[in-house]
């Protein structure tokens, strides 16, 4: 996968929908479908997804949870 392309599950407009047939969604076309919606704009466009924006990184996420911590139980 080159660099330029855009990665739905990294992007800030995707999300998923609750809908069977159309589980995929983008917040920035509006749009629902059945696959990704970069697929579907380069599909229908020609060119790849200009809307692409990289969701932030959460602070929880860096942190590396120790399990058998006994202050956890």
């Amino acid at each position: 996968m080159s660099a330029n392309k855009a990665n739905c599950l990294k992007c800030k407009h995707y999300y998923s929908t609750y809908d069977q047939r159309n589980p995929r969604g983008c917040r920035f076309y509006g749009f629902v479908s059945a696959t990704f919606p970069t697929l579907v704009v380069k599909r229908e466009t020609g060119s790849e997804c200009m809307a692409f924006s990289e969701r932030p990184k959460r602070e929880s996420a860096k942190k590396d949870i120790d399990f058998n911590d006994p202050k956890l139980w």
